[in-house]
């Protein structure tokens, strides 16, 4: 048994009643293991300062991004079991939890790098304003009014292009398959070092989504509106993290240095979740 994995972490959602059922289970079957184990509820806000060989992400996916943004950083191999309903970023289903987890500690397992977004707000002289904020799946700029606003969008201090319509998704390769997805986004190997721009309902056939190396730095400044309409746009990381974008400032949107390790098991194939959970490839 590797001498890493003595110390496990499980966040859950305690929120969920069967996140608090599934969580003493999987809890009570690694202190069968021999191991010390410690729950920890997934809380919307601050972040996990304890200590741990393995971190268990148990729930949906939104538990799963909770979780990476806590460990980034830290060199702590985080396992995502699934116990919601989608749970695309999960390596193992909790029913299968007591068949697959021992072979994990017996060492058959792989692990495989993600990086982070890492985004802040600087005004027009790039002093910084608020952040930084990270984000495992993507960064959203859009308003809370159902209305159009245009966006210039920067990469490498290059111009790009003005997009006009309800905003930009800044999504990782992991995060491919969500939001950006069901904006018409590309599904990306999560493997892949680049980020996914996809605009939300644009007003112009010609502006599709683009594919960038994670090796610049993406800028997107909101325009201060037209006519009566002021948009006040809202950087939103992953969902669960929100800035304000005021007039006058711009979003800034980086690969974060801080990534985190995916323990997956052995046999886990990224092609196998794509026909499984999105039925890829079906007629």
């Amino acid at each position: 048994m590797p001498a890493r994995f003595r110390k496990i972490a499980v966040f859950y959602n305690q929120r969920k009643p069967e996140g608090q059922r599934w969580a003493k289970a999987v809890c009570d079957f690694i202190k069968c293991q021999g191991l010390g184990v410690t729950p920890v509820p997934c809380l919307e806000h601050g972040s996990w300062e304890g200590q741990a060989d393995l971190v268990i992400a148990l729930g949906g996916d939104g538990t799963v991004l909770h979780a990476a943004r806590d460990l980034a950083g830290l060199n702590i191999p985080l396992l995502a079991v699934n116990s919601g309903t989608l749970g695309f970023l999960s390596g193992m289903d909790v029913r299968e939890f007591s068949v697959r987890f021992p072979a994990i500690l017996k060492g058959n397992y792989q692990l495989e790098p993600r990086y982070l977004l890492e985004a802040s707000v600087e005004d027009a002289d790039g002093k910084h304003v608020s952040g930084p904020f990270l984000a495992f799946n993507d960064c959203v700029l859009k308003t809370p009014e159902p209305r159009a606003f245009s966006i210039k969008a920067f990469y490498g201090g290059r111009f790009m292009k003005s997009y006009f319509g309800d905003g930009l998704i800044i999504a990782t390769p992991p995060g491919s398959t969500a939001y950006s997805l069901a904006a018409s986004g590309p599904i990306v190997e999560p493997g892949l070092d680049v980020f996914i721009m996809s605009p939300i309902c644009p007003h112009s056939l010609t502006h599709r989504p683009v594919v960038l190396p994670a090796s610049n730095q993406l800028v997107l400044e909101p325009s201060a509106g037209h006519g009566d309409f002021r948009p006040l746009p809202i950087l939103s990381m992953d969902g669960q993290a929100h800035l304000g974008v005021r007039p006058g400032e711009r979003a800034v949107i980086s690969k974060s240095y801080r990534g985190i390790n995916m323990l997956l098991p052995s046999d886990y194939d990224y092609f196998d979740v794509l026909r499984m959970k999105l039925k890829w490839g079906e007629r």
